[in-house]
C-alpha cells in the first residue's frame, strides 16, 4: 500500500470512527428513553414518546449543585468517569452501522466484556466509598445480580471462539458479507440474548430504584455522568447482540471501491436505528412480561446461562451432523 492509500485509509478509519461514537453518544438517551416509554405503554399506561426527556433528565441532574460526602469524594470524584470512559471504549469496539474503525482487531467479545464489566465495577464502587448504609446495600444487591455474567461471558466467547474466523466482530461482519450463516444463525441469536438478559438492566422499575439508592451520595455532574454510563452500557449490550444476530447490515467499507459512499452508508445507519429500536421493544417486553416482580434478577441469569448453554449444544450439535 503506497503512502497516499495508506493515509486516505487512516482518514476514512478517523471518519468512520468519528461517525460511529457521535451517532451512539448522541442517541444513548434516546434509546433509553424509548426504552422506558414501550415499558410503561406495555404495563397499560397511555402517554405520547418524548424523545428527548432523557437528555432532558441528564442536563436536569448535570446543573444541580454537587455534592460529594468527605468519606469517598476522591472515589466518587473518579469513578463515574472512569465508567463513562469505559463504556466509551467499548463503544468504539463494537461496530454500529461500519466496520473498518481503529483498533477493529481488538473488537473481540472478550474485551468488550471486560471493559463492560469495569465500567459496572466503577459505577458500583460509588456506592461503597462513602461508607453509608443504603447506598452500600443496593450495590452489595447488585454485585449479587451481575454474578451471572461472569460465566455467561466466559460462555459465550468460547461458542463464538469456535464461530468467528478470528475471533473480532470484524471478523463475523467480513465473513457474513461472503460465506452462508445458516449453521450459526441460531447459536448467535441465543449468545445474543444471553448477553442482554445479563448485561442489559435498564427497563425495569426495580433496577432503576436500586441504581438511584446506590447514587445517593452524589449529585450534579458526576450524579449526571454515573446516570449516562449507566445507560451507554445498556445500549452497548444491545449493539453487541444486535451484530451478532444480524452482522449483514454492517458496511464494510473499501478504499478502492467506487461503490462505497453516503447511499450504502445512510441505508445501514437507518437499518440499526430500526434495529435498536427492535431491540429495546424486546428488552422492554421481556423485563414486562417475562422478568417482571420478585423473580427478576434470578430469571435473568437463570434464563441467560440456560441461552448459552442451549448455543452451545446446537452449534456443537451443528457441526456435528455437517
Amino acid at each position: 500500500m503506497t503512502v497516499p492509500t495508506l493515509l486516505a485509509a487512516r482518514m476514512q478509519a478517523t471518519l468512520l470512527a468519528g461517525c460511529h461514537m457521535a451517532l451512539v453518544m448522541l442517541t444513548t438517551p434516546l434509546w433509553i428513553g424509548l426504552l422506558r416509554w414501550m415499558a410503561t405503554m406495555m404495563e397499560g399506561e397511555r402517554r405520547p414518546p418524548d424523545p428527548v426527556a432523557h437528555w432532558r433528565a441528564l442536563r436536569h441532574a448535570w446543573r444541580q449543585p454537587g455534592v460529594r460526602s468527605a468519606a469517598g469524594a476522591h472515589v466518587t470524584a473518579l469513578a463515574p468517569w472512569l465508567a463513562l470512559a469505559a463504556a466509551m471504549g467499548a463503544a468504539m469496539l463494537v461496530p454500529s452501522f461500519s466496520i473498518g474503525l481503529p483498533c477493529g482487531d481488538l473488537s473481540d467479545l472478550l474485551v468488550v466484556g471486560g471493559l463492560l464489566e469495569a465500567a459496572f465495577v466503577a459505577l458500583v464502587t460509588v456506592a461503597f466509598a462513602a461508607g453509608l448504609a443504603r447506598p452500600g446495600h443496593a450495590g452489595l444487591r447488585v454485585v449479587a445480580g451481575g454474578l451471572m455474567l461472569q460465566p455467561v461471558l466466559l460462555l459465550s466467547c468460547a461458542i463464538l471462539g469456535t464461530c468467528l474466523p478470528d475471533g473480532t466482530l470484524a471478523g463475523l461482519v467480513r465473513q457474513a458479507h461472503v460465506a452462508d450463516m445458516n449453521l450459526v444463525r441460531v447459536p448467535l441469536a441465543l449468545v445474543a440474548g444471553a448477553l442482554v438478559l445479563t448485561g442489559v438492566e435498564e427497563g425495569h422499575e426495580a433496577g432503576a430504584r436500586l441504581f438511584s439508592v446506590m447514587l445517593e451520595d452524589l449529585a450534579g455532574p458526576d450524579r449526571a455522568v454515573a446516570q449516562y454510563a449507566r445507560d451507554l452500557l445498556a445500549v452497548v449490550w444491545m449493539m453487541l447482540a444486535r451484530d451478532l444476530v444480524w452482522p449483514e447490515s454492517i458496511v464494510e467499507p473499501d478504499l478502492l471501491a467506487r461503490s462505497w459512499g453516503p447511499g450504502p452508508m445512510g441505508v445501514a445507519m437507518l437499518l440499526w436505528g430500526i434495529h435498536m429500536l427492535l431491540a429495546c421493544g424486546c428488552v422492554a417486553g421481556m423485563r414486562v412480561f417475562v422478568l417482571s416482580g420478585q423473580r427478576h434478577a434470578g430469571w435473568r441469569a437463570g434464563l441467560g446461562l440456560l441461552c448459552t448453554i442451549m448455543a452451545g449444544v446446537l452449534l456443537f450439535a451443528g457441526r456435528g451432523a455437517g
